[in-house]
């Protein structure tokens, strides 16, 4: 049963964390991307962005990419963020650029959660050893194989240098 009460914790609302995490790291990437294009292309009024500007667009631009994909999410958040508090005073952004600040100096602590890119590239395999896939590695001839040489692998002793024999291996 659900608790509601204000001193227990609503254990079932954690599940959808992850969830919550990845909407709110891709809807506000995509703002970011929003915000940058329209720095860089000055609309609705037309004209070539000033150095400023146009530096300020390209990485909205491209840390909205990278954040929305979640690849290299904290490197880019701190980036955003950076960048954002530099255009609220520098080029005179809205104060709804403070929440965009916020929002990626969180996602720098967060980090990009397990539906991103980096969590997929990261994520150990939790799966039982006997739902993963086999290793299985074709062995390769070493001599370039030859006329009458199948790929099965041929079991030989390790050499052994002398005085280095194993127990039992002894010659008496």
């Amino acid at each position: 049963m659900l608790q509601t009460t204000r001193n227990s914790p609503i254990s079932e609302l954690s599940v959808w964390a992850p969830l919550v995490l990845a909407i709110l790291r891709i809807v506000s990437a995509l703002l970011l991307i929003d915000q940058g294009l329209s720095t860089l292309l000055h609309f609705p009024q037309a004209g070539v962005p000033d150095a400023l500007d146009a530096a300020a667009g390209a990485i909205e631009v491209v840390g909205g990419v990278l954040i929305a994909v979640g690849l290299y999410t904290r490197v880019a958040a701190l980036a955003a963020a950076a960048e954002i508090a530099m255009a609220y005073g520098a080029l005179d952004r809205p104060d709804t650029s403070i929440l965009f600040c916020v929002i990626f100096f969180y996602l720098l602590f967060a980090g990009p959660g397990m539906w991103s890119l980096d969590g997929r590239i990261h994520q150990p395999d939790v799966r039982p050893p006997d739902v993963r896939p086999p290793d299985v590695r074709p062995e390769v001839p070493r001599n370039g194989g030859g006329a009458g040489r199948s790929l099965a692998t041929v079991h030989r002793e390790p050499a052994r240098l002398p005085g280095t024999e194993v127990s039992g291996d002894a010659q008496e």
